[in-house]
């Protein structure tokens, strides 16, 4: 099985990150940056020398909203782009520091966001690299933000499992009087 592809950093954000750890600044990461590119193809490996889209291909940009560490070595920002939000298409993010810097930049398919009730985002961009929790001076665990949605989805997985068990044992029983009140005799009542 082949390994999914994701986003990569740039090689301006290598340079970026470099850069920053020489002269000991942190990384000052800003903002998500949406754009819909005409015929971008998710599947396509990631272009490591990605320019930064026009504005006319821009559809949103957001501020970072929380940061977090998973390990020493991997950091992730995310954004939420709430139900007032909208409304606008794109398969394109990027990453992008304060001074401009186009950081990461990863490839979807066509994502709708509408404005709505329950129309909401949730978007990050996680990052490994040597020291990367120390380099961008992030202190809280991204666990501290990050939903694991693993409960509700096993919940929602016995339930429907309960549910079919339910309705199948209705069946039979269903079927069994049937035929039971029609007088044949192959089928015995259960007690």
């Amino acid at each position: 099985m082949s390994e999914a592809i994701t986003g990569i950093m740039t090689n301006a954000g290598r340079s970026y990150i470099t850069t920053r750890a020489l002269e000991n600044k942190g990384l000052d990461v800003k903002e998500l940056v949406f754009a819909k590119i005409p015929n971008l193809n998710e599947q396509e490996e990631r272009n490591p020398n990605e320019p930064m889209p026009s504005d006319l291909q821009i559809v949103h940009r957001r501020n970072i909203d929380v940061s977090g560490y998973v390990d020493a070595n991997t950091v992730a920002w995310a954004v939420v782009l709430e139900q007032e939000i909208g409304d606008f298409d794109y398969n394109w993010i990027g990453l992008v520091t304060q001074n401009g810097t186009l950081l990461a930049v990863d490839y979807l398919p066509l994502q709708r966001k509408r404005q709505g009730v329950n129309n909401v985002h949730n978007r990050s961009f996680v990052l490994k690299f040597a020291a990367a929790a120390a380099l961008a001076r992030i202190t809280i665990p991204a666990q501290s933000w990050m939903f694991d949605y693993s409960p509700q989805i096993d919940a929602l997985n016995a339930l429907s499992l309960t549910t079919a068990t339910a309705q199948v044992n209705n069946m039979y029983r269903t079927l069994r009087n049937y035929f039971l009140m029609s007088e044949f005799t192959v089928f015995t009542k259960e007690l």
